[in-house]
């Protein structure tokens, strides 16, 4: 090697890149352009005097030397947060940055109110989100929390919260049943317009629910997100199984076949360890859950208009 690291955001570059396995993808990552993730990677090459990526037609891959590189990297990365969890953490001022996670479905369509009650309370907390269906690493410091609907959170080092579990129904408009009738029977579902998502949302429990009823030849629809079917529902497009909350309080969609939801998930708030004990953190948390639980009826179905 002809001269030493020291240069941390050429290694967080680099780091972006493996894990991304495209410029593209690492400065989407990274809020910067491919351009510059190509030449700070080429300098970090021409200063270790050794090459990092094989360049291929689908993009990056690590060179043995760059895979050594990678995991001392990392182990890096996890101690530089770590120092910034500690400082976080530490920090009992009602000030500064609170970065959430959470999905579009949960931001848009229940979420929102409580941003604005929390700006109220702390307007020195600037909160900012990032709706994303992914499931983003607190310890890697992509996130100080989550808002995450599904199984109960297994990463290292976090301090998961249960809401309540989250409802869900069979839907159409009342305008679509008029046209075509209201299924009596699941098995009735084969002859309706079924919408479903596409393979993007394939782990999403609804969409599974509704592949196992009526199968791939009764699905008029595709959709990449819960927001596109509930639109198509309030349309009259068709039938779709959705959160009871994103629909039950809409006078115009009916809930099918039985009064009680007929799927369920769980909601959590997710902190990591080391940020819970700071001021804006916890005042967060404590905000976000307090209004998620005055809400508990109708996440789990049983507000109905």
């Amino acid at each position: 090697m002809s001269g030493p690291v020291d240069n941390w955001d050429d290694l967080r570059i680099f780091l972006a890149t493996t894990r991304a396995g495209t410029l593209a993808r690492a400065g989407e990552a990274l809020g910067i352009n491919q351009s510059t993730v190509f030449r700070r990677i080429g300098a970090l090459e021409e200063r270790l005097g050794a090459q990092l990526f094989e360049r291929r037609s689908r993009g990056y891959v690590l060179t043995a030397t760059g895979e050594r590189l990678s995991a001392l990297v990392a182990r890096m990365e996890d101690d530089v947060h770590a120092i910034e969890r500690e400082l976080v953490g530490s920090d009992q001022q009602l000030r500064g940055d609170v970065r959430v996670t959470t999905t579009d479905t949960l931001a848009i369509q229940l979420i929102g109110p409580y941003l604005a009650e929390f700006a109220k309370k702390c307007p020195g907390v600037r909160v900012s989100v990032n709706v994303d269906n992914r499931m983003f690493a607190l310890g890697r410091g992509e996130a100080d929390v989550a808002i995450r609907p599904g199984a109960r959170p297994t990463e290292q080092d976090v301090v998961p919260r249960r809401i309540c579990r989250v409802a869900g129904a069979l839907y159409a408009s009342a305008d679509y049943v008029a046209r075509n009738g209201t299924p009596r029977r699941r098995a009735d579902l084969v002859r309706h317009r079924i919408i479903g998502v596409d393979e993007s949302l394939a782990h999403v429990r609804y969409a599974r629910h509704v592949d196992n009823l009526v199968g791939d030849a009764s699905i008029a629809m595709r959709c990449s997100s819960l927001l596109t079917q509930c639109m198509a529902v309030e349309q009259g497009l068709g039938i779709a199984a959705l959160p009871c909350f994103m629909l039950d309080r809409n006078p115009n969609v009916v809930r099918l076949f039985a009064c009680e939801p007929e799927l369920d998930n769980e909601l959590w708030l997710v902190v990591h360890r080391d940020l819970r004990r700071a001021a804006r953190i916890r005042a967060f948390v404590d905000s976000m859950t307090q209004q998620l639980e005055a809400d508990r009826d109708l996440l789990q179905g049983k507000t109905r208009r």
